[in-house]
């Protein structure tokens, strides 16, 4: 598997959600590079889903703190649409 190919795969696990059920398993692969890539390519995902569940906690908390100092709920951002 050549180094691109494991960003690749990790990108396509995150893009879709039915994909990314199915665990692949490392351990069938034979040792080498192709069984590396496949490690790194599960570590980018792992990366991935946890940096999003931290900006989603901070957006919570934040939303939270927003409600305690005002009252109100924090404004929606506004959609950008491109011209």
């Amino acid at each position: 598997m050549r180094p691109w190919t494991a960003s690749l795969v990790a990108v396509l696990l995150v893009a879709s959600p039915a994909v990314a059920d199915a665990q692949p398993n490392c351990e069938a692969i034979p040792r080498g590079p192709a069984r590396t890539d496949c490690y790194l390519g599960l570590t980018q995902f792992y990366r991935a889903q946890s940096d999003l569940a931290a900006a989603r906690a901070l957006a919570q908390s934040d939303a939270a703190w927003y409600r305690a100092i005002t009252g109100t709920a924090p404004p929606k951002p506004k959609l950008r649409r491109r011209r």
